[in-house]
């Protein structure tokens, strides 16, 4: 299927999606949602988290490439290097963390749009910006695109990198044997890490040029920081639950339980999405909710659209490892036994 290729790509600044190529072990996103970072985190309905390091940015065509720690293990996906036709159906695909695939259909619209001085496929499958780095498939399941841009000149319409120049990308980046790269926005060349640049210039035209080695992996600081102690010693690996500023995601057990700061509030929440409600609930299932709240302390049950949900709210002038840990791990114990019952006793379903 081609959702195998599909995956999440997250950092502690920004969330995207990504498509992987199993006969080079690369996965392909835009390089903005990857900028700044050394190493995200990769997922997806069928593969758990794992990291990823940056081996390649390049800003000028918006394309980063992410070399995962273990190969997934997937057929070889073709890169279709001649753009579809004129009128040919497309598959756009696409999946924020924490949310489901979304896949959509549509056709080519117009091939060699320029924008920004780049020629584009424009197409009418719309994905939206939160899939940024998402892939163009022809029916036929080869790789026409990387999608770039939902654009705002007429409603409906999208910009995919044809697979041609993403091709083109990855001869050029192979070239290195193996070396991190860049491509210098200023004159476009591709750049490979050498063993010292101090001052971060491209050596062929003098520009300011980022490689993938001059970055440093992210080190939270303040209320962050906390969260992610508390993360680590509940067990977990912190860079691995990132999802965004302020956001990580833990699987504890069955339950999927998110945990978010919010500044101007000040409040940490925990929130554990156990389940989802039957399609014709019975009311006994509320009466149940509302009952164990009463018995509860510092939890509560709460449903947000059909999933049940179990949460837990600190302050942040109270958010330290040693009085937030107790609590913390209450929610993740209590998570684990509640979506087994509300399961089997009420008829609630896996998420």
């Amino acid at each position: 299927m081609l959702s195998s290729y599909v995956f999440q790509v997250a950092t502690p600044f920004s969330t995207g999606t990504g498509v992987y190529l199993p006969a080079v072990d690369l996965l392909i996103t835009n390089e903005h949602v990857v900028r700044d970072n050394a190493t995200v985190v990769v997922g997806s309905e069928k593969e758990p988290e794992q990291l990823a390091h940056v081996v390649y940015l390049d800003a000028y065509y918006d394309l980063a490439f992410l070399k995962p720690e273990t190969p997934f293990d997937l057929p070889p996906l073709k890169i279709c290097t001649e753009a579809p036709a004129i009128g040919a159906d497309i598959i756009a695909v696409g999946q924020h963390f924490g949310h489901p695939l979304r896949i959509s259909k549509g056709q080519v619209l117009e091939l060699g749009y320029q924008h920004h001085g780049i020629d584009f496929i424009m197409h009418d499958a719309l994905q939206e910006a939160a899939h940024s780095g998402g892939p163009l498939f022809t029916p036929a399941g080869e790789l026409a695109g990387i999608n770039m841009y939902d654009i705002q000149e007429g409603k409906g319409r999208a910009l995919s990198l044809p697979g041609s120049r993403l091709q083109e990308c990855l001869d050029r980046f192979h070239e290195g044997k193996g070396r991190a790269a860049a491509r210098c926005f200023n004159c476009q060349k591709v750049i490979f890490e050498i063993i010292l640049n101090p001052k971060g210039h491209c050596p062929n035209c003098g520009a300011e040029i980022v490689l993938p080695n001059m970055m440093e992996d992210y080190a939270p600081t303040g209320v962050s920081a906390t969260v992610e102690d508390i993360i680590r010693t509940a067990g977990h690996d912190p860079r691995l639950a990132r999802r965004g500023p302020n956001l990580w995601s833990i699987r504890q057990g069955s339950a999927l339980i998110q945990l978010a700061y919010h500044e101007d509030s000040g409040l940490v929440t925990g929130d554990a999405y156990l389940c989802s409600l039957p399609e014709l609930p019975d009311a006994e299932l509320f009466a149940f909710l509302l009952r164990e709240n009463c018995k509860l302390r510092q939890l509560t049950f709460s449903t947000f659209g059909r999933d049940i949900v179990l949460s837990l709210l600190i302050y942040d002038r109270y958010l330290t490892v040693e009085t937030a840990l107790p609590r913390f791990e209450h929610l993740f114990a209590k998570a684990d036994h509640y979506d087994d019952e509300l399961v089997q006793k009420f008829g609630a379903r896996w998420l």
